[in-house]
């Protein structure tokens, strides 16, 4: 296959320019988040609403008042039925999605600075609280469960909790400190597994874990963001300092980042600027800058997330919701390989053309007949057998990207449920707004256009009623009769 085709068409696999912004109606957004299949997005208001958008009609099929302050963390659980809010009001809210009613509430004492589902079980929550020890709530046999995630590491006594995160199996909870230590915890017992230390010790802000191989990133103070092999930071000695696999920073303006995302793959990694409405995406595996993607001059970036299954990025700025996209570009080539595109004008002999014609519009006697004649038993065989071949069109089917490694034997624990009952929610039913504009408008006292239902308990007397004029109405002339001849 043509290379130069394959590269115009295929190579790109992040953002390059704006698409459009989500209509919030007028709501100030602070963070957002996409559900496992990218086809919903939970956004968090600073007035502590909600907001659940169709990512493919881009419209708003859930709202509701969440908190009383600002949302700083979402979380979507597993199978997309249930929402975690974390608040500036020092609470945690669980919501069913479908019906907005709280499942679980739990409240701190100190502002929630992340909140997080275990993302192999919706009942184990952790949260982090400002300057506190990270909490594991735990719904076991319908009874909460409060844990404290404690660090007794020699000498770590002064170093608070910044960051954690979830391994993408929820095996693994692991913490980033305010000096660079990395802590890893067992995500059921809350045992330290390993505990080691970056090449600065610098304030961790995020981690970031792929949804795929088993890498993990982390966005530092020192404005550099660090890729690091998960697997091999379990192995190493305690207490360790460990060199980063790859290392990526802004070289010329020095940006530190807000907030950091990666591509479905781990491919390519986004650095939101913290100072200005910018995205950096690098190549991972050779660390290259290859795009930068500026928003309107002035707003400020509040956070970052990628799609995960498609090279599409959202940007919050400014209270407004930014999707940027690839840059479409008809290529018709791609449908006709013969096709040649003219950069202009060209002069072509008329039997040349009548050639071509004749020769496109040739058909043999026997090509749309499922019985040929002239043809061997065999190929009158295969013919038959793809015309009894049966296409389903209503069932559906989970796409092999979107299983896990340990679902691709069952690809069926990703189907719904067709009452939308149980089972995955991929998407969130909304009826349309009904109005029929072409409708003809009902006049005071017009008993023709009213429903029959209103002339049950109408006597004569009351129709007679209604048609005599209003008091102080004035009485329009009558034309005058034309007599007959």
């Amino acid at each position: 296959m043509d290379v130069d085709f394959l590269d115009r068409n295929y190579a790109l696999a992040y953002p390059e320019e704006h698409d459009c912004i989500l209509d919030l109606q007028g709501a100030n957004a602070n963070c957002c988040k996409f559900n496992r299949w990218g086809s919903l997005i939970a956004v968090g208001t600073t007035d502590g609403r909600m907001y659940i958008v169709d990512f493919v009609t881009k419209g708003i099929v859930k709202h509701w008042t969440a908190h009383v302050q600002p949302i700083m963390a979402l979380s979507w659980s597993r199978d997309g039925r249930k929402l975690l809010t974390g608040s500036a009001d020092s609470t945690v809210v669980v919501w069913d999605v479908l019906t907005t009613i709280p499942l679980h509430k739990y409240k701190y004492s100190a502002i929630v600075v992340s909140a997080l589902f275990n993302p192999r079980n919706d009942n184990q929550v952790v949260v982090l609280p400002l300057g506190m020890f990270p909490l594991s709530e735990t719904i076991v046999d319908g009874r909460p469960q409060h844990s404290v995630v404690t660090c007794d590491i020699p000498g770590a006594g002064d170093e608070g909790v910044t960051a954690i995160a979830f391994d993408r199996r929820g095996k693994y909870l692991i913490t980033g400190t305010s000096k660079g230590r990395l802590c890893i915890y067992d995500a059921k017992t809350l045992k330290l597994v390993n505990h080691l230390r970056q090449n600065s010790q610098q304030q961790i802000r995020n981690i970031i874990i792929p949804r795929r191989h088993n890498q993990l990133l982390t966005n530092s103070s020192d404005r550099v963001i660090r890729c690091f092999d998960l697997d091999e930071l379990i192995t190493k000695p305690k207490g360790a300092v460990v060199d980063q696999a790859q290392k990526l920073l802004d070289i010329v303006n020095k940006a530190a980042w807000k907030s950091v995302c990666v591509s479905s793959e781990g491919d390519y990694i986004c650095g939101g600027s913290n100072k200005s409405h910018s995205l950096h995406i690098w190549e991972r595996n050779s660390g290259s800058l290859v795009k930068i993607v500026h928003g309107t001059k002035g707003e400020l970036l509040l956070d970052v997330q990628w799609h995960p299954t498609r090279p599409i990025i959202l940007s919050v700025a400014n209270g407004i919701v930014s999707v940027w996209t690839q840059a479409h570009v008809e290529n018709w080539s791609a449908f006709a390989p013969e096709f040649t595109e003219l950069e202009e004008n060209e002069k072509w002999d008329a039997s040349v053309l009548w050639h071509i014609f004749r020769f496109q519009t040739q058909r043999k006697e026997s090509e749309f007949d499922l019985d040929d004649e002239d043809a061997d038993e065999g190929e009158n065989k295969d013919n038959l057998d793809k015309a009894e071949e049966e296409l389903d069109v209503c069932g559906l089917k989970a796409g092999d990207m979107l299983c896990s490694s340990d679902e691709e034997d069952d690809p069926d624990l990703l189907m719904p449920d067709p009452r939308g009952e149980k089972g995955p929610l991929w998407f969130i039913p909304a009826c349309p707004d009904m109005e029929n504009m072409d409708a003809p408008t009902t006049q005071p006292g017009d008993v023709l256009h009213k429903p029959v239902s209103q002339f049950d308990n109408i006597t004569s007397d009351d129709l007679e009623y209604r048609k005599r004029p209003a008091a102080g109405a004035v009485p329009v002339a009558s034309k005058p009769k034309k007599p007959k001849l």
